[in-house]
């Protein structure tokens, strides 16, 4: 006997799992037993987060008027049991726990447990203590980064450096943040910062995550290599709420990439403001002095016992003092002017190097998935790119790809 094959829509699919499942009585009333990840407490009071175990995990929403009973707040790396209900969302066609109630255990996670067992000898060896912080430079002229060359901390620390000053200098060590090469490859990229001998601050962190996406800067060969830096080092690790051991041995923490550029590079304005009192005090010092100098003359030279003497001894030094004033009235002007000449000339010449200044004479970026496109093979014939103008952009596909051999595709 043969049956006819209905094609399902997947609103159909998964609303017919949702009803397998509603259907089955342990899953309406389940209790599950495992260790909090990725937790989040949304504005509308409801709570996301998977439960973990060593080989699986799954997602849990308990929503703001099942949240009220508790008597402690969730964190990642928590050992709890909850109480609820499987099934499949049907929008998003995921299996996920409705949690109604939940209750902490005594026992720690495990991540929990390498956390605080780690910071704990750490923290015997010195590597927390403040009196080994390094102040971060005021006006760093380059700044040195190890973070993903594809994430968006990268990004958000060019963006906020070059809005408050376009002058600094970035260098970029990429490294994976995240997964098993990530530990050694940000060990690697500190290394590679401080031998380069240009950097005079480092900015080391990535984007938020779970708990699991930030474990590798908890790990102690980046602790290590973080406290072993020549150069003072910002840790920027994404996450607000929860500590790493890399903000502990850092010689500052910021809670996100973009507040490590703020706090690395100060504003163009303040530094022209500095050097303009500066000057000033400068100029107050020389004319205070001078002045000093003729009042104590004048004093000598009203006295009457060295009234004679004054034409032999006084007078040649009156003279050349008098020179003297009048060669620093006419040569501070002109080093000051010299030193604002340079500075608009190298101010000039850094913005002819800005990637943006470029768009404003007719050229283009084509950005892909992967970020800015610099050859054709980081792109495919039939991919979405968006070309970046001086004055807004323009979405394409690729239609056909031609090297500089001659190769077609």
């Amino acid at each position: 006997m043969m049956y006819e094959t209905v094609a399902l829509s997947v609103s159909e699919l998964n609303e017919y799992a949702r009803r397998l499942l509603a259907g089955d009585p342990l899953l309406r009333d389940v209790e599950v037993t495992g260790e909090i990840s990725g937790y989040k407490h949304h504005y509308s009071g409801h709570r996301y987060f998977s439960l973990k175990d060593a080989a699986a995990r799954v997602q849990c929403v308990m929503f703001r008027q099942n949240s009220g009973g508790l008597d402690f707040e969730p964190v990642d790396g928590m050992k709890v049991t909850v109480r609820g209900s499987a099934s499949v969302f049907v929008r998003d066609g995921s299996f996920q726990l409705y949690v109604n109630s939940m209750r902490k255990l005594e026992q720690k996670g495990a991540l929990y447990a390498q956390f605080e067992a780690l910071k704990k000898k750490l923290s015997a060896e010195g590597l927390f203590d403040p009196a080994r912080k390094r102040e971060i430079p005021y006006a760093p002229r380059t700044i040195g980064v190890a973070t993903s060359e594809t994430g968006r901390a990268i990004g958000d620390i060019i963006r906020v450096a070059r809005r408050r000053n376009p002058n600094v200098g970035i260098i970029l060590a990429p490294c994976a943040v995240q997964g098993e090469a990530a530990v050694g490859e940000i060990v690697r990229s500190i290394d590679r910062l401080n031998r380069c001998g240009e950097c005079d601050v480092l900015l080391v962190g990535r984007g938020g995550g779970s708990i699991e996406e930030l474990w590798a800067f908890n790990e102690e060969p980046v602790a290590r290599a973080i406290a072993a830096s020549h150069v003072p080092v910002i840790s920027c690790v994404g996450h607000e709420y929860d500590v790493t051991i890399a903000d502990l041995v850092a010689d500052v923490r910021a809670a996100t990439p973009s507040a490590a550029a703020e706090l690395a590079v100060p504003q163009l304005a303040d530094l022209r403001m500095n050097v303009d009192l500066m000057l000033n005090r400068l100029r107050r010092a020389l004319s205070g002095g001078q002045q000093l100098r003729r009042m104590r003359l004048e004093k000598l030279c009203a006295a009457s016992a060295l009234r004679r003497p004054s034409e032999i001894m006084i007078a040649p030094r009156r003279l050349a003092l008098e020179r003297l004033s009048e060669r620093a009235d006419k040569t501070l002007p002109l080093t000051m002017d010299r030193a604002r000449t340079r500075l608009r000339h190298a101010e000039a010449s850094l913005r002819a190097l800005d990637p943006e200044a470029v768009l404003d004479r007719g050229y283009a970026i084509v950005e892909g998935a992967g970020g800015i496109v610099d050859g054709v093979s980081r792109v495919r014939v039939g991919e979405g790119v968006s070309i970046r103008l001086a004055d807004g952009r323009l979405g394409a596909n690729i239609t056909s790809i031609e090297s500089k051999g001659g190769s077609d595709e």
